[in-house]
């Protein structure tokens, strides 16, 4: 597709109903999803054959939470570059969606930086929030993914910038490709094939590092080929009033993206400091393998906001507005019924889900269960809630996502964990509740805005 050709992709989104060019836009996004799902659901079993009682697994769990959130924060401030550019694309701008992709690689490269930050930090970082057990293959496999952050850095804003466009069919041979690849490197790093040494987890994140720096490279050469970012003569590549509008939403939108994270790392904090270090141990491994299994939905409901993003940027870009409300309520459904899926495939497998990953541990299998048979039941409520989010994010309004999610995932969360969490009340099982009562805030609390909302 060249660039002449971007254009008429957006107005032949923009000539189908709401819902189909959601599903036009979003399906090929949610295709990817199952290649990144089945990556991280196959390397999480990966690693839980290392055989050391689900250190490794955990170790790296917990330093994939902590990297996630430069990932986050690349998606967050991509999804400001997306408001930008399908706002100029669907106004007939190529100029300013050219220039907006420019500052997004330049934010790109900022928060490529701080990673690297976050790598020389990984020791203190690994005491802080892993256990004992984990830390010493955790904290390794930390360090390297940080320091080799940049890869998934430039991955993440190119596959935003390319569905700005209209475009995701690229992001779904983007990561198909590293997914793929990926796992197959790491499977024989852990399990030995073609005469490797059995060495673990840490030569797992060399292979991540390496090849997603390789499809970074690719997402900017393949954007470069549609969006062309060589300034025009006259022009220069920083253009600050952009950029500050870029980064002004950009924060919002990648705080929002963060506070699910930081919700997760604050149960994980919450669980040591309720329940101690030894009682804490098992539900520690569950929390972790929640977030490992949660993923899929997470990820679901991420391509279908993805999807439904760009839909409502362009349809506000060319004032029509009707048209953007009713593609963020069909985004927000068809993701809610995506989820039902997940709910089902978790309810029906999740004791055999849990027990490939974690064999020979039988309490934290109990608690993982248990976890999982609460929270399953309310996949459809949070992803309806995150697609509707993105098509806030894709009108430009990143504050109201921010609040609803502070608002759920830590005060309402966090605060239900810290009383329910108490051993003299429900103890492990008050964490349960408190990620089930914070699943349906999910939903009600975005749908209720989005109903009130008037674009």
């Amino acid at each position: 597709m060249s660039s002449a050709d971007a254009a008429p992709t957006a107005l032949a989104l923009m000539s189908r109903s709401p819902t189909r060019a959601v599903i036009a836009l979003g399906l090929p996004l949610a295709l990817a999803s199952f290649f990144q799902a089945g990556f991280n659901l196959t390397e999480v079993w990966a690693f839980g054959q290392v055989g050391d009682g689900g250190a490794s697994l955990s170790g790296a769990a917990v330093s994939d939470m902590i990297t996630a959130l430069f990932a986050l924060l690349a998606s967050g401030l991509g999804n400001a570059a997306v408001a930008q550019i399908s706002a100029a694309t669907g106004a007939g701008d190529e100029n300013r969606a050219r220039v907006a992709a420019r500052q997004a690689i330049l934010v790109g490269l900022i928060l490529s930086l701080g990673s690297v930050v976050v790598g020389v930090f990984a020791t203190p970082l690994g005491e802080a929030f892993m256990s004992p057990a984990a830390r010493e293959p955790g904290t390794a496999f930390l360090r390297i993914m940080a320091l080799g952050g940049f890869g998934t850095v430039f991955m993440v804003v190119s596959i935003g910038i390319l569905r700005a466009r209209g475009d995701s069919m690229r992001p779904l041979i983007l990561i198909a490709c590293v997914s793929i690849a990926t796992l197959v490197l790491e499977m024989a790093f852990v399990f030995g094939w073609w005469g490797l040494d059995p060495s673990g987890i840490v030569p797992c994140a060399w292979v991540t590092v390496i090849l997603r720096a390789f499809t970074g490279a690719w997402g900017l050469w393949m954007i470069n080929r549609t969006l062309p970012l060589r300034p025009n003569s006259g022009q220069r590549f920083f253009d600050r009033r952009m950029l500050r509008e870029q980064v002004s939403l950009g924060l919002m939108s990648a705080l929002q993206q963060s506070i699910r994270v930081l919700g997760m790392l604050g149960l994980i904090a919450l669980s040591s400091i309720k329940l101690g270090d030894g009682a804490s141990a098992s539900l520690f491994v569950a929390l972790t393998v929640w977030s490992k299994i949660d993923i899929p939905m997470i990820m679901l409901a991420y391509a279908w906001g993805g999807g439904t993003s760009p839909i409502v940027g362009m349809a506000l870009g060319s004032q029509q507005k009707d048209h953007a409300r009713k593609a963020a309520w069909a985004g927000a459904r068809v993701a809610a019924f995506a989820a039902l899926f997940n709910t089902a495939a978790v309810l029906l497998l999740a004791e055999t889900l849990v027990t490939a990953f974690i064999p020979d541990d039988a309490l934290a299998i109990a608690d993982s269960v248990a976890l999982l048979q609460h929270i399953a039941p309310v996949y459809p409520f949070m992803a309806f809630g995150i697609c509707i989010g993105f098509a806030f994010n894709g009108a430009g309004d990143m504050v109201r996502p921010l609040w609803w999610d502070i608002a759920i995932l830590i005060i309402v969360q966090g605060g239900l964990a810290f009383f329910l969490g108490d051993p003299e009340w429900f103890g492990v099982t008050g964490f349960f509740i408190a990620l089930t009562v914070s699943g349906l805030l999910q939903g009600l609390v975005p749908g209720w805005f989005l109903a009130r909302r008037r674009w």
